[in-house]
């Protein structure tokens, strides 16, 4: 249950037309609409009394302006399915006086935003409820405009295919698409950080007002009379989600035809409207807001570029859209005056993101700290082609501390040292090729399962014919694939973005490579002088051959305690991994990352990992 404001409406009367003194009241509910508003509006500001709390206004409560509070008690009266919801808005539900509680407050905004709509059963029928709304003051003032508009949300202008955005418009025409987007983007919703987490937490459940006063009857109707910019009246409704969506493939495919003033134009559109999927997929970049190679330094780099009245909240911002747990106070570091770079860099490291060892210190140090952090985090290449921004997010060490001589982590430290290439009957190669891995991403296909069963019999044939140490591994991944066929025949649906979904994903990268006649590298426990089994199987970068040098694997994945307790402190539980060739060094026992390596391994979470010291790169001595 949330403390929300409610407000008593009914379907043949708007308060908010009239200039009748309006009632509010907290009212605790678990289904809210979500305020999404600069703090600051310059020409809107106007708080005439008109709104009160009753019976009296409580402690900490500030009060917004009559348009804000007009604008959503109208988007309520026009859309009967909100008509009685409470809304939630930082102003009047967090009180702005009681340090200790907003600091708490601030730092629990994503779930405000993360559970803003949800999907419920209501007389056997799905629907969502709730929502997030963002308030536009720009105007769109002509017809011209409001078409345009809707060409460019329908992808008219521009296609996305095969990760490759095309113009479908001349040049011409398309340049002056862009004066509109300008425009759009000129509000000041688009420009604060806060904002910016609003949006990006809410994602699907957020709409945007947009004042629009055009009289658009039957203008913008899809096939069964509804208008595709909403109820609304005297305003537009437009999903920002599909707003950022069509505004970065139109600026990829403008970008290549248009000149220098041009390709700037669509490089600054694309600092404060662009989707990070879609630019991470591109096949074509459009200036230095394009490159997207994860999602952290993104955010870091997003919340950086917008305004906000106290720098030191970028830590509760980036903590939250990041779905950091662990948290710097700002409170105690502006009271010491803490480097805010420091602090920031200090953030991404304790929540366990993986930096890269083959930095040049001196190209770190002519960089900015969000710069920094886009140079730094170590590159992850996905091990299937879907959702592949979520998997690099969750890419980091499970659990460190931090010390003095580097990060003290704690995994599954493994000895490459076998290297083997199966073999695959032609009709289980062919059927590969021919299947469809695009949208089975949980689950295994009867093609991967065929060339997993030639991988454990390959294994098996080792240890039989060669006394090699096969046997173990070879049970391993005959038991994976009888679980995973037993759960598939009682109908269990899978899970997404959890352990044993990181299995599948890894299995499925194997399976890939097996079909492209690469070799992969078996890994075994680590124990000096020791031999144990394999229980590894990993994907090198090829050539992966460095004649006297001995190759590990360091392994990590959170323990099942971890992961309830990091689950019930956040929204979603999507596990964190670690897969890592690292050089270890054997006089220290310290082991340096040297690239991010997918691969399916078996070790015991309970019994196999230890402890070992990553020292800090030299960039940062």
């Amino acid at each position: 249950m949330r403390l929300c404001v409610q407000v008593d409406l009914n379907l043949d009367h708007n308060p908010s037309g009239g200039t009748d003194p309006i009632e509010l009241r907290h009212y605790n509910s678990d289904e809210y609409i979500a305020i999404s508003c600069p703090w600051y509006l310059p020409g809107h500001d106007t708080v005439s009394g008109r709104y009160r709390f009753a019976p009296e206004q409580p402690p900490g409560v500030i009060m917004p302006p009559d348009v804000v509070l007009d604008r959503i008690l109208n988007f309520k009266a026009c859309n009967p399915d909100y008509l009685h919801t409470p809304f939630w808005i930082d102003k009047t539900c967090i009180n702005q006086d009681a340090s200790d509680e907003k600091e708490m407050a601030v730092h629990s905004m994503d779930l405000v935003y993360q559970y803003s709509g949800r999907k419920v059963v209501l007389d056997g029928q799905e629907r969502w409820v709730g929502c997030s709304l963002g308030l536009l003051f720009v105007e769109i003032k002509t017809v011209a405009e409001l078409t345009m508009l809707r060409k460019l949300l329908n992808s008219k202008f521009a296609e996305n295919i095969d990760n490759e955005s095309r113009l479908l418009v001349p040049v011409e025409e398309a340049v002056s698409v862009l004066d509109l987007i300008e425009k759009i983007l000129h509000d000041s919703w688009w420009h604060r950080a806060w904002i910016f987490q609003e949006e990006f937490l809410a994602s699907r459940h957020m709409i945007l007002l947009v004042p629009c006063t055009l009289d658009r009857t039957g203008l913008f109707d899809n096939e069964n009379g509804v208008d595709l910019f909403g109820k609304t009246a005297g305003e537009i409704e437009v999903r920002p989600l599909n707003f950022r969506t069509e505004v970065t493939n139109f600026c990829l495919a403008l970008y290549r035809f248009v000149d220098k003033a041009g390709q700037d134009r669509c490089s600054e559109i694309l600092k404060y409207a662009r989707r990070y999927s879609s630019l991470y997929r591109s096949k074509h970049a459009a200036g230095p807001s394009s490159v997207i190679k994860a999602m952290s330094p993104a955010i870091f780099e997003d919340i950086g570029t917008r305004g906000i009245t106290v720098p030191s909240d970028i830590l509760a911002i980036t903590a939250n859209c990041c779905r950091y747990i662990a948290r710097l106070n700002s409170h105690v570091l502006n009271d010491i005056n803490e480097s805010l770079s420091i602090a920031v860099l200090t953030l991404f490291v304790m929540n366990g993101e993986i930096l890269r060892h083959d930095v040049q210190r001196e190209a770190i140090l002519k960089q900015t700290v969000f710069e920094c952090l886009c140079t730094a985090k170590i590159r992850v290449h996905p091990p299937v082609p879907a959702g592949e921004l979520i998997f690099i997010k969750m890419c980091r060490f499970p659990a460190i501390t931090m010390r003095a001589s580097g990060l003290m982590v704690r995994g599954v430290l493994s000895r490459l040292d076998k290297k083997i290439k199966v073999k695959v009957p032609p009709p289980d190669q062919d059927l590969y090729w021919k299947a469809d891995h695009v949208t089975q991403m949980n689950t295994l296909n009867e093609a991967e399962r065929r060339l997993l069963k030639a991988l454990a019999k390959h294994l098996h044939d080792l240890q039989r014919t060669q006394g090699q140490g096969g046997d173990a591994l070879h049970v391993k991944v005959t038991e994976f694939l009888n679980e995973h066929e037993a759960e598939k025949a009682a109908g269990r649906t899978p899970q997404y973005w959890n352990l044993h979904h990181i299995q599948v994903m890894m299995a499925k990268a194997v399976c890939r490579a097996i079909a492209e006649g690469r070799e992969l590298w078996l890994s075994r426990l680590h124990v000096p002088r020791k031999w144990t089994p394999w229980l590894g199987i990993f994907i090198p970068d090829d050539p992966f051959d460095v004649p006297g040098v001995v190759s590990f694997a360091f392994t990590a994945r959170e323990t099942n305690h971890e992961l309830k307790d990091r689950g019930a402190k956040l929204a979603r539980k999507n596990a964190w991994v670690t897969s890592l060739e690292v050089r270890l060094d054997p006089a220290t026992e310290q082991v340096v990352p040297k690239k991010w390596m997918n691969g399916l391994h078996f070790f015991n979470n309970k019994e196999h990992p230890r402890d070992l010291i990553i020292p800090w790169p030299q960039w940062m001595q």
